[in-house]
């Protein structure tokens, strides 16, 4: 076992001591907790300085850096790799930037935008004699040239002499401002919310009169976002909360989710000032800090955690507000909170939390900060307030949680037996994350695994190729264990019970994944599993089918309710599929023998009538007409649906702009000609693909870390 004393005597011998460390040897992270190597658990509201964004060892960036190691660490920047350009991209496209260059933290990006700003100086003034404008208080780095830009002496004494060029002004100061740039102004450097001098943003006016004076005199307007990036203030950046955009932007700390990263983005004429030869960084770049980064920004979008920043943020103002006592201020945006004590025992309060397992930061003697991760709850909040106030022998204040700040809770996912089973609001939960889980899927490598190292048992009693196929490639991107068990592995109902299969199953694996020939066998199974149960078709549903037709559907026409014509027989494909258009709100008709329909539900049309049934459909779906116990009718059907064959003269029945939609395996020639399924109205491609996706989608909502 590590021993405190012992790693703390090698760290004073070896170790340069330019850190005041906390008395702790921590050992382990998760989420917004931190435990040392005596077991003590602490609450950590300071996220490696605004860092561990997504918390501390989030399953994304593990499985991200885990897979990139696996593939590619490291080679210099003469080579190309993919995770460094998707990952400009990437920010170009949530920023608004051009171009981007990246390096391993935030003084270095700070650097970047400096050597950027004095070029763009040079060619303004070729004497030299260009100024670069910045404010007291502040802080860009450690190296030499952040230093310089920084606005507090006590950082830059040791030092001297710095860097000559700078010119500080006060925060929020617009006359002062006003006064000191003029013509020899080559950039106004900015922190939209000064991070080290106490928690302090800038008003939204300082910061457009700062953009209009670098219109006015030719300058840029650099805004150093390291502290308050990547969703930190309830935005991506910090500046779109002012609609103020800048000519060159900074980042690191939060981007890659603890692993090093930074990156200067640039815009317009600021991002074409650096030429070849100009700057390097050898690690810059790196493909396991940039795959660390594509996985944050996915974990920050997909996981909502810029309203989360916002609404936990809301609370813990609120919070430190209604705590009184010696806080006379609290400020900031999202998740970036200083609180301003009126008297100077701010490190003493940090002292007396940590001892209570309480981890805060106090930038002087009189500010607390408080950057914990995006994911931190509203009841962490509360945990954290309760010590605060103990320290400061105050009474916490009774906050109602869910009165005065209700977060929406995300609705359960579990048994999938049959549409029924999903809300409204699940169903577009699904279909959005299939359409962006197939998005990222484009993007290598693949970085969000949430159901790492679950199982999930296939039990097919009815074999499907693609079905297989698709559930365990999803089960697999998503880092799952797929086990496929047939008819002759279970022998479900003669070898064995339901009952039994579904008890031993639900103890050995995470999740069941059945097809099966009978509805009522599947809902066995969910009654006796504890675990989560999805139906991948039975004689009566087909859901995850009818979420991909939907899928493909809005990739064809977006949000518009175009109506949905099914021709052939009222099974289990067209029951679910007409159970997820009508609750969404999209006209559907089934056109087919009067005594093969659905049961009615509202919004649904059934028809024999083909014309009628067309007409102006954008969207014309069939599927084989002899499937899941009606084999023993397959003379019978053959000739009652002979008429409703979708050849190239029903496609001319619906609308002009109607695409093709076929749960395969097609029976060519008998249900759908070769001309409709291989013509260029056909989307059955698409279609299949999406199965995949739509799978991913529900396999992720139901078993996603």
């Amino acid at each position: 076992m590590l021993k405190y004393d012992t790693i703390k005597s090698t760290d004073e011998q070896f170790v340069m001591q330019t850190y005041k460390r906390l008395p702790a040897l921590f050992v382990q992270g998760a989420g917004c907790t931190l435990w040392d190597n005596r077991g003590n658990e602490y609450l950590d509201m300071l996220a490696g300085i605004a860092v561990c964004n997504l918390g501390h060892c989030h399953p994304a960036v593990v499985s991200a850096i885990t897979r990139q190691a696996q593939q590619l660490i490291h080679v210099s920047n003469f080579g190309l790799t993919a995770p460094q350009a998707q990952l400009a991209k990437r920010l170009c496209e949530i920023s608004g930037m051009d171009k981007a260059f990246f390096v391993m933290c935030g003084a270095s990006a700070n650097e970047t935008a400096l050597k950027i700003a004095k070029k763009h100086g040079l060619a303004k003034r070729p004497d030299g004699d260009y100024e670069i404008i910045t404010l007291h208080r502040s802080f860009h780095g450690r190296t030499l040239g952040a230093l310089s830009a920084t606005g507090q002496r006590k950082y830059q004494r040791p030092f001297e002499p710095l860097i000559p060029g700078f010119k500080h002004v006060e925060a929020n100061d617009i006359p002062a401002l006003k006064e000191a740039v003029g013509h020899k102004t080559a950039a106004i450097v900015l922190e939209p919310i000064q991070g080290e001098g106490g928690v302090l943003p800038l008003t939204t006016e300082f910061l457009k009169t700062a953009r209009e004076l670098c219109d006015e005199y030719g300058a840029f307007l650099v805004l150093d976002e390291v502290q308050t990036g990547i969703g930190r203030t309830g935005e991506w950046f910090c500046y779109q909360i002012h609609e103020v955009v800048p000519d060159v932007l900074c980042l690191a700390k939060g981007l890659g989710g603890g692993v090093p990263i930074g990156v200067c983005l640039a815009k317009g004429k600021a991002a074409d000032v650096l030429e070849a030869g100009d700057h390097g960084a050898t690690f810059g770049g790196n493909p396991l800090s940039c795959a660390a980064g594509l996985a944050v920004l996915d974990a920050v979008e997909h996981y909502d955690l810029r309203q989360n920043a916002k609404s936990v943020g809301a609370y813990l103002v609120e919070s430190l507000r209604a705590l009184g006592g010696p806080i006379k201020t609290v400020r900031g945006y999202g998740l970036m909170i200083g609180a301003i004590l009126d008297e100077p025992i701010a490190r003493e309060i940090v002292a007396k939390a940590f001892d209570k397992r309480l981890i805060i930061n106090a930038t002087d003697e009189y500010s607390l900060r408080f950057v914990p991760p995006l994911i931190m709850t509203h009841a962490q909040v509360d945990h954290a307030i309760a010590i605060i106030a103990d320290v400061m022998g105050l009474k916490a204040p009774a906050m109602a949680v869910q009165a005065s700040h209700p977060t929406p809770a995300k609705p359960a996912y579990h048994d999938i037996l049959s549409i029924d089973d999903l809300s409204n609001g699940q169903l577009e939960e699904v279909l959005d994350l299939a359409s962006f889980l197939k998005q990222r899927r484009k993007l290598a490598p693949s970085v969000i695994t949430p159901i790492e190292g679950r199982s999930v048992a296939l039990v097919f009693e009815k074999p499907s190729l693609r079905t297989r196929v698709s559930f365990e490639t999803a089960i697999r991107e998503l880092g799952g264990h797929p086990i496929y068990l047939s008819k002759a592995d279970i022998g479900m109902n003669s070898r064995e019970s339901a009952r039994d299969i579904a008890s031993n199953l639900a103890r050995w694996c995470n999740m069941i994944v059945a097809r099966l020939y009978w509805q009522k066998d599947l809902q066995l199974l969910a009654e006796v599993a504890d675990v989560p149960v999805v139906n991948a078709l039975t004689e009566m549903e087909h859901p995850c089918q009818a979420l991909a037709d939907m899928q493909t559907i809005q990739e064809n026409f977006g949000q518009d309710k175009v109506k949905i014509t099914y021709v052939g027989d009222g099974n289990n494909v067209s029951r679910s599929l007409a159970k997820v258009a009508t609750r969404l709100g999209y006209p559907m008709t089934i056109c087919g023998p009067a005594n093969f329909r659905l049961e009615d539900m509202p919004g649904l049309t059934q028809t024999d009538d083909l014309e009628e049934g067309l007409s102006d459909a954008q969207v014309v779906y069939t599927d084989v007409w002899i499937s899941m116990g009606d084999e023993h009718e397959q003379e019978h059907r053959l000739k009652v649906f002979d008429a409703y064959q979708v050849d190239a003269r029903v496609m001319e029945m619906a609308a002009k702009e109607s695409i093709f939609l076929h749960c395969l395996p097609a029976r060519r020639g008998y249900e759908v000609t070769d001309e409709v399924i291989d013509g260029k109205q056909s989307r059955i491609v698409d279609q299949a693909e999406n199965r995949l996706h739509a799978q991913k989608a529900l396999l992720q909502l139901i078993l996603g870390l």
